[in-house]
């Protein structure tokens, strides 16, 4: 799960608000993650996600970035401490992950693809044992052209952004604790 939590924070930073069924499908061991989650005894859960846009997530990227940037493919790891992950959700609370560093190549207007460093540190709101609003806290992009920062940073915090990223995460969240 959290391996998806990952890949979604990180592509409501781009905007994309909606990793595609494709990407979900072939995207590493998500199985694995979900089972970590329900039985796993480790300290630390830690996740592998790669992802890339759809078409209505390039869509609503291209618009919330003025067009400037189009399309993204991520990929990282993300960690989160199993106890306040446990503990967050019991409470209705909210988790506040470690900053996290993703990778992702990002197409923009010209074909230009810079490789860029994503950090974010999301906070994640649970209500009844399910997501209810995710900030993905977009805190530092390196090798990014200055100027596209501010469409990028008010696109990631979209009300689009947001609720794609709750519906989505909540599917996993089903799937790892039936109710």
């Amino acid at each position: 799960m959290f391996r998806l939590i990952g890949c979604f924070l990180v592509l409501s930073l781009l905007t994309l608000a909606q990793a595609s069924e494709a990407a979900q499908s072939t995207a590493p061991a998500a199985d694995q993650c979900v089972e970590e989650l329900r039985s796993g005894q480790s300290e630390w859960i830690q996740c592998f996600g790669a992802f890339e846009t759809d078409s209505n997530a390039q869509g609503e990227l291209a618009k919330e970035t003025f067009d400037m940037v189009r399309s993204a493919k991520c990929g990282g790891t993300i960690r989160v401490q199993r106890t306040a992950l446990m503990s967050a959700l019991a409470r209705n609370a909210v988790l506040e992950l470690d900053p996290q560093d993703v990778l992702c190549s990002v197409e923009t207007k010209g074909d230009f693809a810079p490789q860029v460093t994503l950090t974010l540190a999301p906070k994640v709101l649970f209500q009844g044992k399910r997501i209810a609003d995710i900030s993905p806290n977009l805190m530092r992009v390196t090798n990014f052209p200055e100027f596209m920062m501010g469409p990028l940073r008010s696109a990631a915090e979209s009300e689009f952004v947001r609720k794609q990223l709750v519906k989505n995460l909540n599917t996993y969240l089903q799937q790892a604790f039936p109710k």
